[in-house]
């Protein structure tokens, strides 16, 4: 059960891989302030992602709180269709899909 998050150089966006869920989400979002700090727009691929579960929605809104608060835009990629129909059980999709 872990975490990764980096910035792909190439692709110019931030990678997420593997699990996100009670027991990671803490450890990711400490990786996203480290990686996200310096760059101007946040572009987060979740194609790697193998598992999650609803605390990974409250992160994706923290994230969007955050790039919200340092004036960044920031946008989901490749969204796990396990988390897309948590966060349409919980009435926050379009939230998730908006960019900004």
């Amino acid at each position: 059960m872990s975490v990764e998050v980096s910035f792909d150089n190439a692709n110019q966006y931030i990678q997420v891989k593997g699990e996100l869920t009670s027991n990671t989400v803490m450890n990711a979002l400490k990786q996203f302030s480290r990686e996200c700090k310096s760059l101007p727009k946040w572009v987060i691929d979740f194609t790697q992602v193998t598992k999650v579960d609803s605390t990974a929605i409250a992160m994706l809104i923290e994230l969007k709180r955050n790039a919200q608060k340092k004036k960044k835009s920031i946008s989901f990629i490749y969204l796990p269709s396990a988390l897309l129909k948590i966060a349409r059980l919980s009435q926050v999709e379009d939230l998730l899909k908006q960019k900004g």
